[in-house]
């Protein structure tokens, strides 16, 4: 680990544990499975915390195996030391305890350095509609199986109206998408293709939101079977504050390389810049962002 990074990684550590201890609705959430333990962060009740976030993204199978919880606390204690924080877990630290836009940007900024990716995108494609939202936070999950298809994507997304009247989120997807599921927060509503190729969904929200307001949802997309793929893309018009992203591989079917990834365009075209990346023992890249706008980033990879 490099000294800027080893300096990032300790500097998260103590920035996270100081909001465990200090911000109520996070103390809350971990005592509930445990008490302080000499006066510190119970590690074992933040574990599980952690271990409910990976049942309910299905990595596991039971949040109460102690094994997991074994596995779990020692991440939490090696986080906590300032020895290893990869961005995945970061990731769900910031889910399990539901953390504020404010603080999930202090953490990642902390921790990476990155603030932002902005203005790439040079020509503005024809949508269906104007934006009147803003996205306060964005977690990105895209599953890649055995065969080096794109299986599955998981999006959790929470907005805030701009006006009055806002009843939904427009979804720009890949082409090659076949089924949108709305977990919860709303339902699928319009479909729209344009002629430049950009293909959206609708999501229809649980209920209108007045000016101000915030909802959030959780909806997954599934793609054609055996289309083999070397990247995926996340693109933004205005901005997008707190964009989270994943890349999971099968730990039997590795690429050999994979970078964070930034594009001029939805589709087309070749990165203009790339970061490379390392890696989780599970098999994921991470890469975590204060805000994105007018900007197309994502992950790609060689086999």
């Amino acid at each position: 680990m490099t000294d800027k990074r080893s300096a990032g990684v300790a500097a998260t550590a103590a920035l996270l544990q100081r909001l465990l201890t200090t911000t109520p609705q996070y103390m809350r959430t971990w005592r509930v499975h445990g008490q302080r333990a000499r006066g510190e962060v119970n590690q074992r009740a933040v574990a599980r915390v952690l271990a409910q976030v990976e049942y309910e993204r299905g990595d596991i199978s039971d949040p109460t195996d102690p094994l997991v919880i074994r596995r779990l606390k020692n991440s939490v204690h090696r986080a906590f030391a300032g020895r290893s924080l990869p961005g995945q877990l970061l990731a769900d630290f910031i889910e399990g305890f539901n953390m504020t836009p404010d603080d999930q940007g202090n953490l990642w900024r902390t921790l990476t350095g990155s603030h932002a990716v902005e203005g790439t995108i040079r020509t503005s494609r024809a949508h269906g509609k104007r934006q009147w939202h803003r996205t306060l936070s964005l977690f990105e999950h895209w599953y890649i199986d055995e065969r080096s298809a794109l299986s599955r994507r998981r999006t959790v997304q929470c907005v805030e109206a701009l006006e009055d009247g806002v009843d939904s989120y427009l979804y720009n997807h890949e082409p090659h998408a076949t089924q949108i599921d709305v977990i919860h927060g709303g339902r699928l509503g319009r479909h729209y293709e344009y002629g430049e190729g950009l293909i959206s969904d609708d999501i229809v929200l649980d209920r209108v939101l007045g000016k101000g307001e915030r909802a959030s949802f959780e909806y997954q997309t599934f793609y054609e079977p055996d289309r083999r793929v070397t990247e995926v893309r996340r693109p933004a018009r205005k901005r997008t504050y707190n964009p989270s992203l994943h890349v999971h591989f099968p730990r039997n079917a590795l690429p050999r390389s994979v970078w964070f990834a930034v594009w001029e365009d939805h589709y087309l075209g070749m990165h203009i810049r790339e970061t490379p990346l390392a890696l989780s023992d599970s098999g994921t890249a991470a890469y975590c962002l204060e805000h994105m706008e007018q900007t197309v980033i994502g992950f790609r990879w060689e086999w």
